[in-house]
């Protein structure tokens, strides 16, 4: 590999050379003087950015061992670093002085994993990709505070997230022994040769399904998100609410974009019922809390399930956000990214008493002493419920418009069509929580004096969140134009030959024919 060649990955080796750095500097007297390390991680991410934008677009797919660029991994680079420069904010004064280091080089090390899944280009690689994104979520969930419930809930995440890295080895074990080769390129051209895969590369698909809906909290395997959002310090739950749910889209992305987005019926039907499942499942639990961390890992769970809707209508209808599934969901990735964070950036950014923002009712009267904070933490509120005008409610017109939009040819028009619905009905059930949050910080009367906890920073964090929100809902053309850029050319497809289209041949997986 030539110098000129590792250009091409320069924000990455930033990332990595920069958490490798911040290691360090966490053991020396420099590390432990308050803001240093924090100041350092800003500069990492923000030079990454620099990279990012410097290189620009990759023109076609520039090939790296086990990587191949494409306007996909330049539009995850610069949301993920955006975002990550937000998380920073809010972790600014959230460690330990003796662990601030290890601490933030650990979510360096995370928002790598994810830049790293965009450009895989083999199997073995994006595997390593997404257990480079969760491994060092579960020190963080740990050293986030020194509470028992920290601890509970990092090892409950530890073990879950055993089991769901041996169901993606095994499936991606299975496709490896239907195709012969790792190489993602590779297996897309042997489907769009015509070949059969078979039943081989079913079960591969559904493991890998299986263990990639850990990462986005799907059912079955959402039960862990609740324990865990409770467990870690808010400013760790929002990167939670982001990072590997945005690993684990980009992943299944990939993914389907080797198999030509063909879907058996089987396939389909699971990964619809998945989504009807998890939006329910989600609002309907967050109904019932009382505590703010555990309903917003409830509605996390709950837009987990909208985002599948977008899935499902895959990249092959149209041009427009509103018939283009990949575009509506790498929109909504990004705004549901900000929206939640800003949410998380409020409970951080104050205490009742010594104790964290955790419960409803300890947001009572904020709106009367913090009128500012609690405008901004009503307009995340009223994003992630979908209402205007923030980006929020464009988001999820962009997600159901494509269920909507499918023609009558199209072989799951009315099943779409019905999940769609289901989505609509499970937004308006799930206002009922936000507008009770929202209600009690303006309309209930203050119990206890809050005072300010986070700093300058998460009130930073929080006033972005908020008037992005605003910004994206009258202006989204730029971060549109950039999603249907991405999603144009999500990765392995682009390498199959320019004749081949996936089409689906009775119960078999897939059966890709010459059109032309």
């Amino acid at each position: 590999m030539t110098f000129a060649a590792l250009g091409h990955i320069l924000p990455e080796l930033i990332l990595l050379v920069g958490a490798c750095v911040l290691l360090m500097l966490g053991v020396t007297r420099v590390g432990r003087i308050p803001g240093a390390s924090a100041g350092a991680t800003c500069g990492v991410c923000a030079a990454a950015l620099a990279a990012t934008l410097w290189a620009g677009i990759p023109d076609g797919m520039a090939e790296l061992p086990g990587l191949s660029l494409s306007p996909m991994t330049f539009y995850v680079r610069w949301l993920t670093l955006l975002v990550g420069l937000l998380l920073i904010l809010l972790n600014w004064r959230q460690a330990d002085p003796a662990e601030q280091g290890e601490y933030l080089s650990l979510l360096l090390f995370t928002m790598l994993g994810v830049l790293l899944t965009a450009s895989a280009s083999d199997m073995v690689v994006l595997f390593f990709a997404i257990e480079l994104v969760s491994v060092p979520t579960y020190v963080l969930v740990a050293l986030s505070r020194r509470d028992a419930r920290a601890s509970e809930a990092a090892v409950k995440y530890f073990f879950l997230g055993a089991l769901s890295a041996a169901l993606l080895a095994y499936g991606l074990g299975f496709l490896y022994g239907a195709v012969g080769t790792t190489s993602l390129g590779a297996m897309a051209r042997a489907i769009g040769s015509g070949a059969e895969i078979g039943g081989l590369a079913l079960i591969g698909l559904l493991l890998v399904f299986g263990g990639l809906s850990f990462k986005i909290a799907a059912v079955p395997f959402h039960a862990y998100a609740a324990d865990v959002y409770e467990g870690a310090a808010a400013p760790v739950t929002a990167l939670l609410g982001f990072i590997p749910k945005f690993a684990g889209f980009v992943a299944l992305i990939r993914v389907l974009d080797v198999f030509g987005w063909a879907m058996s019926p089987g396939v389909f039907w699971l990964i619809w019922g998945t989504a009807a499942l998890t939006m329910t499942a989600g609002n309907v639990l967050g109904l019932l809390q009382r505590n703010v961390k555990r309903m917003l890992a409830y509605s996390s769970i709950a837009h987990s399930g909208y985002m599948l809707v977008a899935l499902l209508v895959g990249p092959r209808l149209g041009d427009g956000p509103m018939s283009n599934g990949v575009t509506a969901l790498l929109f909504y990735m990004a705004v549901y990214g900000v929206m939640n964070l800003g949410a998380f950036a409020a409970l951080s950014s104050f205490r009742r008493g010594e104790d964290e923002v955790e419960l409803v009712e300890d947001l009572s009267g904020l709106g009367r002493s913090q009128p500012g904070a609690a405008l901004a933490l009503s307009v995340c509120l009223f994003s992630l419920m979908g209402f205007p005008p923030t980006a929020g409610f464009l988001g999820k017109v962009y997600l159901f418009s494509g269920a909507f939009s499918v023609g009558e040819d199209h072989a799951y028009a009315g099943a779409l069509t019905v999940l769609a619905v289901i989505g609509v009905l499970n937004s308006a059930v799930a206002a009922a929580y936000y507008l009770r949050v929202a209600a009690v910080c303006w309309v209930s009367s203050e119990r206890e004096r809050l005072t300010p906890a986070s700093g300058m920073s998460g009130r930073l964090g929080l006033t972005i969140a908020a008037v992005a929100m605003i910004a994206l809902f009258v202006s989204p053309g730029a971060l549109l134009s950039k999603a249907h850029v991405a999603s144009e050319s999500p990765g392995a497809s682009l390498e199959r030959s320019a004749t081949g289209r996936a089409a689906v041949d009775g119960g078999d997986l897939l059966r890709v024919a010459d059109e032309r």
